[in-house]
């Protein structure tokens, strides 16, 4: 016949003092461990000896960074008017931001065109395109050997005086995409510094109304 064990149940005194140790070492745990590592909260120093610290400052949020403004008042009251059309056109849409500024309209027809000119050594010559302000062109020249080139354009009317978009010393081909930022004659200067003459070719396609060699 087995006997039951006779367990001795703990006095309320003892569970009072059970409770308060346990709730001592919770109150440490998280003065010296959790708030360090968690919050970068360390009034005891323990936190930072111990490396804690360095976990809070890790999980820090990203710096959040604004969204430039508009570079001009222009800019702004054009997408505010795109935003107007677009909202009454499609409707809003929380994921739809506004760059007016990307689209040039132009009342011409594009069209391609190309034009072939023969550099001698130490020679150079320009090829122009007529755009106004605001159309593009799409570009694309190759030469048979390096020359040195000037991308400019000049304004109507305004003698020795142009704006240079790009300088190449020595380039045998470039393409790219052009918009004239103002109305004019908008090109090429080559030079060949060579001692063998030297073909160009450039092919152009966009709304320029003519394309020419001065």
């Amino acid at each position: 016949m087995s006997t039951i064990p006779n367990y001795v149940h703990p006095t309320n005194r003892q569970l009072m003092r059970a409770t308060l140790l346990s709730l001592i070492v919770a109150g440490l745990i998280l003065v010296t461990i959790v708030l360090p590592a968690e919050f970068g909260i360390d009034p005891t120093g323990i936190g930072k000896r111990l490396g804690l610290t360095t976990l809070s400052e890790s999980e820090a949020p990203a710096a959040v960074v604004p969204v430039a403004a508009p570079a001009s008042a222009d800019e702004a009251k054009l997408n505010s008017q795109l935003a107007a059309r677009a909202q009454a056109t499609f409707g809003a849409f929380d994921g739809q931001t506004l760059d007016a500024s990307a689209f040039s309209a132009s009342s011409g027809t594009p069209h391609q065109q190309s034009f072939t000119v023969t550099l001698e050594p130490g020679k150079g010559a320009e090829v122009k395109a007529k755009l106004k302000a605001g159309d593009g062109m799409v570009f694309h020249w190759v030469a048979n050997g390096d020359v040195a080139v000037d991308m400019h354009g000049e304004r109507p009317e305004v003698k020795n005086a142009w704006t240079t978009y790009a300088v190449e010393a020595a380039q045998r081909e470039s393409a790219g995409t052009f918009i004239a930022p103002f109305e004019g004659t908008h090109g090429w200067f080559w030079q060949n510094r060579g001692t063998q003459p030297v073909t160009v070719t450039v092919d152009v396609s966009g709304f320029q109304s003519d394309l020419y060699k001065p």
